[in-house]
């Protein structure tokens, strides 16, 4: 049973993400951050990584960062939603989603899924990552 590490600092995103994964027949752990997640892999080890990119504390993009150093074999699906401002909210420094996930296959992620996806997209992916 492939063993896969969620990362996300939004509960309910981890509690989907953990639900649809175990039903698929993975074994899944979850942090909140990217310092407890950090910590949960060199505990408990993973077979896959999944990390939000907005996060406080540590983002995601150095969290894939600090994986691929420790664990390059450990494919990383990188996830995000957060970042997209109107016009009338634009604040310097404010980057797009399609930035953010840019950035994070730059820094070596396998795959990056844009919020919201389906169930299929989530399950296609970690398959098909898990099985090259």
């Amino acid at each position: 049973m492939a063993r896969i590490l969620v990362i996300d600092d939004e509960q309910y995103i981890r509690t989907a993400l953990r639900e649809v994964l175990e039903r698929e027949g993975f074994e899944v752990r979850s942090a909140g951050d990217g310092k407890r997640g950090l910590e949960l892999l060199e505990t408990e080890g993973a077979d896959l990584v999944i990390t939000d990119v907005i996060m406080p504390g540590i983002d995601g993009v150095a969290t894939l960062e600090q994986i691929k150093q420790r664990h390059p074999d450990i494919p990383v699906i990188v996830i995000s939603g957060g970042g997209n401002i109107a016009p009338l909210e634009y604040e310097p420094g404010a980057i797009s989603t399609s930035a953010y996930l840019a950035s994070a296959v730059k820094a070596g992620a396998s795959c990056t899924l844009t919020k919201p996806f389906n169930r299929h997209e989530l399950v296609s992916a970690v398959s098909n990552l898990l099985s090259a």
